[in-house]
């Protein structure tokens, strides 16, 4: 879904260049910049007041902070550019965005940079670099406005990281967009002030202007922002940044129906590079290369006699990891030679880039406040994945735990291949006779005791998984490898039916 609403933005965003180009035939460039403000604004406030979504005022600051940046200088200095320099021009600046945004998002919100990403950025900024070129070869091109394109680009540059930060902490993307959009009315507002006579600018609009005006709020501004917004609370700054390229190959069709700028026989090739560029991320990401990838051996035959193990446990926004909840927390305790090592383990909160429900605090006890400068969970997962090394992975209904970690790769989380246990499943073949097999049940079972830690934390539920799981062993009999165990797990098969709904 993040990445379908951001080609519907990159899209909306093109025919929004392709339509400012249009009205500055007619109208001056702070009427066209109010007047799409005010039909922006009004469509989402009206939609957040028609569904009751809550507004508070202490979350309005940096929203409105991002207003100030983008629409608001975005649209004066780019509509001002589109005044002097062309449409395809204007729009393949935006390809600075991707070949900027990795590094700032790692520099300013500690996000990994994925290769990947770094890879599309290059291609998709070289087949951007052509398109311009072809272009003021053949003249259709300013200097002038080519430098008010590049200033909006970097402000749009400065939205993103703030934005991201703003999707992470507060979520609601449309009572974000709501406040930029005003913000965005009042610079307008101000510049149509300073610059134009309001009296003398309504009298000569006609209806034709103010019907490509209302396109330009309602649809062309106020769709991109909220499908931005959106997407930026599930996929990285780096990666939604690519799809600023496609901004320029959208407009060039366009550009050629409506305003009648020619289309060069380069263009074509430089639009299909920069379309590779964008969507590489999407076509070399884990779903994709997992299909490609060798599969992992079904075969541990490691001996479990003098194994590592790590038992880890997640703390969650809620129990659906495929329909977008998160981890707010991730803790993993080492077992060595048979012993529970409670000096060694990892324990860490974890930005989860939405709200986290009431209903979900009042399980874990985790609060927005708790992880609001806490860092995203693709960074966070890197220095589990070293903490875990090549010791074997055992958690209770891991099957929950391991497809976050395997939804996490969307955000540069790396790749999980470390052989895993579960002590539900593990639990269910070798109690038959149990009636819950519950990690609260299988503790009061087994007798485990863990007084000085808190249950339903991560940590407190790792190392409850822990002492539980070395109880279960010697219940194995004749099982010596983790192969043995894992085969054991397979038999039952109610649970792991369970399990798919995951």
């Amino acid at each position: 879904m993040p990445v379908l609403a951001m080609f519907l933005a990159a899209l909306l965003w093109s025919s929004m260049m392709i339509g400012a180009k249009v009205a500055v035939q007619d109208l001056a460039i702070t009427e066209v910049v109010a007047g799409r403000s005010i039909f922006a604004a009004g469509l989402i406030w009206a939609i957040v007041l028609l569904t009751r979504q809550p507004v508070r005022l202490r979350q309005a600051p940096r929203p409105l902070l991002m207003g100030t940046l983008d629409p608001g200088l975005v649209a004066l200095l780019m509509v001002w550019g589109l005044n002097h320099t062309s449409v395809v021009n204007a729009a393949m600046f935006w390809a600075l965005m991707p070949v900027l945004m990795p590094l700032a998002a790692r520099l300013v919100l500690g996000e990994a940079v994925n290769p990947v990403v770094v890879i599309g950025a290059v291609l998709a900024f070289a087949g951007a670099t052509v398109l311009v070129m072809t272009n003021q070869v053949s003249g259709e091109g300013d200097l002038f406005g080519d430098m008010l394109a590049i200033c909006g680009v970097l402000c749009a540059a400065a939205n993103a990281l703030l934005a991201r930060r703003v999707a992470q902490q507060q979520g609601r993307p449309m009572v974000t967009t709501a406040w930029q959009m005003t913000m965005a009315l009042l610079i307008a507002g101000l510049a149509l002030l300073i610059f134009e006579q309001p009296a003398e600018a309504l009298a000569h609009i006609s209806s034709g202007p103010i019907l490509l005006l209302a396109y330009l709020g309602l649809v062309a501004t106020a769709g991109p922002f909220f499908l931005l917004n959106y997407a930026l609370g599930r996929m990285p700054v780096g990666q939604t940044s690519l799809f600023a390229c496609l901004v320029g190959p959208l407009s060039v069709p366009l550009a050629a129906i409506v305003l009648g700028e020619t289309i060069q026989a380069m263009e074509i090739g430089a639009i299909a590079v920069v379309m590779l560029g964008v969507f590489l991320p999407t076509l070399l990401g884990p779903a994709v290369l997992g299909r490609w990838r060798p599969a992992p051996a079904q075969e541990d035959d490691r001996a479990l006699d003098g194994l590592e193990f790590v038992v880890f446990d997640t703390e969650t926004t809620g129990l659906e990891p495929s329909g977008g909840d998160r981890i707010v927390q991730i803790a993993g305790v080492r077992i060595v030679d048979g012993v529970v090592r409670r000096d060694q383990v990892f324990d860490e909160l974890v930005n989860p880039g939405r709200p986290i429900p009431r209903l979900s605090t009042t399980f874990h006890g985790i609060t927005d406040e708790q992880v609001a400068h806490s860092r995203t969970i693709g960074t966070v997962l890197w220095d589990f994945h070293e903490f875990c090394g090549d010791a074997v992975l055992v958690a209770h209904n891991a099957a929950f735990d391991m497809k976050f970690l395997a939804l996490a790769q969307a955000d540069a989380a790396p790749i999980f291949q470390q052989s895993v246990l579960d002590t539900l499943l593990l639990s269910a073949v070798l109690e038959p006779r149990a009636h819950d097999h519950g990690l609260d049940a299988l503790v009061q079972r087994h007798g485990v005791d863990l007084p000085e830690v808190a249950r339903h934390t991560a940590l407190g539920d790792a190392q409850a998984t822990a002492e539980v799981f070395l109880a279960l062993l010697p219940m194995a009999g004749t099982a010596t490898t983790v192969s043995d165990l894992a085969k054991l797990s397979r038999k039952a098969r109610r649970f792991r039916r369970l399990q798919k709904q995951y």
